[in-house]
C-alpha cells in the first residue's frame, strides 16, 4: 500500500466523525464510537498495529482525558445546581442591565469572561449556555458563541496547560513559543469577535458590533502579547486570566465613556415581578468565586507539591511497558470544581427535592458529553500509538518502520505534498488534531514529532510551525464534537452539534487559513 493508499486511511476516523455529525446528523456520543471503531480497526488492518495495543492505547486516552471528561462532569453538575437555584437567571438579569445590547453581552460574556474563565480551568462550554439562552439569543447562538469565544486564548486555557505541558515534555523553551503563540492573537481573536457577530445576527450584527469588536479582539491579543513578555516564565499560566480581565475592563470602561451604566439597576418591569425574588448577586456568583480562590491558591508551586504528595504515586497509573497515567487528581481543575460546588450547595440548594431534581437534571445531562470526550482521546491515543510494540519493555517502532504509523503518515503526506509552502498548510494539522481529541493540548503533544520532522527536513523555524499548530488547534474548539457537546448538553439542546458545526465551520476555516498565511510571511519575509 503507498503513501497516499495509507494516508487516506489514517484520516479516514475523522472523515467519518464529521460525515456523521454534519452531513447525516447523528448525535456527538454515537459519532465517537463509530469514530473509536474505525480508528481501531484502521490501526489494526492497514498499521499493524496488535489489537493489546489498540485496547491499551484507549485506555490509556482515556485517563488522559479526565482533565476534560471529568471536568465536563463536574462542571455541569455546577452549572445545573446554578440554573434550577435560579443563580444563572440572577446573573443573566444583571448582566442584561449592564450590556443591554446584543453585541456588548456577546464580548463581555464570551470573550472576556470566556477567556478568564478558560484561562482558571473552568469551562466556558458548560457555564455560559444557560445564561445565553436566558439573555435571548437561540439555541444555535447559545451553543456556538461560548465555543468560539475563548478559542483565541485556548492556549494559555487551564493556566498555559497546553503550552507548559509539551513544553516539559520536549525540552522546549515555553517562554519562547508563548511569545510565538501571542504573535497570531490580535488577528485571530479580532477574527473571532466578528465571527461571533455574524453567528449571531449575520451582518447587520457585524454592522452593528463592529466597533466593540474590534476592541475587544485587540484588547485580548495585545494583552497577550504583553503579559508574556512581562511575566516571567513559571507563571505563564496567568497570561490568559490577566488578558480575559483586561478585556472586560476595557469593554466596561468602553461603556463609561459612551455614557453607558456600568453598575446593574434593579429591575422594576411590572410584568416581571419574579425578578424582585431573584438571589441576591453574590450568593448567584458564590461557586464561580470559590471556583476562582481555589484555582488560585492550587497554582502556587509549594501548594502544587504539597496536594500531589498527599496520594503520590498511587495516582501514577501503569498501562503497558515504558506508558503511564499520572492523574495528579488534586491538582486537577476538576477536583476543584467538584469541591466549590459541594461548598456553595448550602448557600444555594433551598429544599431536598430541589437538590433530587439537580442530580436528577444532571445524569441526564453530562452523561454522554462525558462518554464523548473519553472517546474522542481514545482516538487520539490509537492514532498516536499506531503502528508500535514493545521491545524491551519500551512502547516503540520497529527499526525502519517509524514512518507506518496514522499521524506520521497525514503529516509527512503534507510536507512532501506541499514542501515549502508547508507552512502555509501546517496549522491544518492542529485544527485536524484539536478537532479529534477536543484537546489542543492532546494535539499539541501528538504532532510535535511530525512537525519538528518536517520541519527539520525543510530547514524551517519549527518554533514558529509549532506555535502556529497550538493557534489553529486553539480555532479548532469552536468547532470540536465534544465541546459542542458539552455546551448542547447543558441546555438540553443534544441533536445540534451538526448544525453548529456547519454554522462555525467558515470561521475556523477561514481563520485557519489566516493563521497559515502569518506563518509563512513570518518564515520567509
Amino acid at each position: 500500500m503507498d503513501l497516499i493508499q495509507l494516508f487516506i486511511m489514517a484520516i479516514m476516523p475523522i472523515l467519518a466523525i464529521f460525515i456523521g455529525l454534519v452531513f447525516l446528523k447523528v448525535s456527538g456520543t454515537v459519532m465517537s464510537i463509530l469514530g473509536w471503531l474505525t480508528a481501531a480497526i484502521i490501526a489494526i488492518v492497514f498499521f499493524n498495529t496488535a489489537p493489546d495495543i489498540m485496547i491499551y492505547a484507549s485506555l490509556n486516552g482515556i485517563l488522559a482525558s479526565f482533565g476534560i471528561s471529568l471536568m465536563v462532569l463536574f462542571t455541569i453538575l455546577q452549572v445545573t445546581m446554578m440554573d434550577i437555584t435560579g443563580a444563572i437567571t440572577s446573573i443573566s438579569e444583571y448582566i442584561k442591565s449592564i450590556a443591554a445590547e446584543r453585541y456588548e453581552q456577546i464580548m463581555i460574556l464570551n470573550v472576556g469572561l470566556g477567556s478568564f474563565l478558560v484561562s482558571i480551568g473552568a469551562t466556558p462550554v458548560t457555564m455560559l449556555p444557560p445564561i445565553m439562552i436566558a439573555l435571548g439569543f437561540s439555541p444555535l447562538a447559545s451553543v456556538a458563541l461560548p465555543c468560539l469565544g475563548y478559542d483565541p486564548l485556548t492556549s494559555f486555557s487551564l493556566l498555559a496547560v497546553p503550552l507548559t505541558l509539551p513544553a516539559t515534555v520536549f525540552n522546549l523553551d515555553v517562554s519562547l513559543l508563548g511569545n510565538n503563540v501571542a504573535l497570531f492573537l490580535p488577528v485571530v481573536s479580532t477574527g473571532f469577535a466578528l465571527g461571533m457577530l455574524w453567528v449571531a445576527d449575520g451582518i447587520s450584527g457585524v454592522r452593528k458590533g463592529l466597533f466593540p469588536a474590534l476592541i475587544a479582539g485587540l484588547t485580548l491579543g495585545i494583552s497577550c502579547i504583553i503579559f508574556v513578555h512581562i511575566l516571567p516564565p513559571q507563571a505563564i499560566g496567568l497570561v490568559g486570566v490577566f488578558s480575559g480581565l483586561v478585556t472586560i475592563f476595557v469593554l466596561f470602561l468602553l461603556r463609561v465613556l459612551q455614557g453607558k451604566p456600568v453598575i446593574g439597576k434593579k429591575n422594576n418591569d411590572p410584568k416581571k415581578p419574579e425578578t424582585d425574588n431573584i438571589l441576591p448577586l453574590w450568593r448567584a456568583l458564590f461557586p464561580w468565586a470559590v471556583l476562582v480562590l481555589f484555582i488560585i491558591i492550587i497554582s502556587i508551586p509549594v501548594i502544587q507539591t504539597a496536594l500531589y504528595n498527599i496520594l503520590g504515586p498511587l495516582q501514577n497509573i501503569h498501562i503497558i511497558a515504558n506508558k503511564s497515567v499520572d492523574l495528579k487528581i488534586l491538582n486537577q481543575a476538576y477536583f476543584w470544581v467538584l469541591i466549590s460546588t459541594i461548598i456553595a450547595a448550602p448557600f444555594l440548594i433551598r429544599t431536598r427535592a430541589e437538590a433530587e431534581k439537580i442530580l436528577t437534571i444532571w445524569m441526564r445531562r453530562a452523561w454522554a458529553p462525558t462518554m464523548a470526550a473519553a472517546a474522542f482521546f481514545a482516538i487520539a491515543y490509537i492514532m498516536d500509538w499506531s503502528g508500535q510494540t514493545i521491545i524491551n519493555n519500551t512502547l516503540t517502532f520497529v527499526p525502519g518502520t517509524e514512518d507506518l504509523n496514522m499521524n506520521a503518515v497525514i503529516g509527512l503526506t503534507l510536507a512532501l505534498i506541499f514542501g515549502a509552502g508547508f507552512p502555509m498548510i501546517s496549522p491544518l494539522l492542529g485544527l485536524f488534531g484539536s478537532f479529534v481529541s477536543g484537546s489542543e493540548t492532546s494535539s499539541n503533544v501528538m504532532f510535535y514529532g511530525i512537525l519538528k520532522k518536517s520541519t527539520d527536513v525543510l530547514s524551517i523555524d519549527f518554533m514558529q510551525v509549532y506555535a502556529a499548530h497550538a493557534v489553529a488547534g486553539g480555532i479548532a474548539s469552536g468547532i470540536a464534537p465534544a465541546k459542542i457537546m458539552n455546551a448542547a448538553a447543558v441546555i438540553d439542546q443534544l441533536g445540534i452539534e451538526g448544525e453548529v458545526i456547519k454554522k462555525c465551520a467558515p470561521i475556523a476555516v477561514i481563520l485557519t487559513i489566516i493563521t497559515g498565511l502569518m506563518l509563512t510571511m513570518y518564515i520567509y519575509l
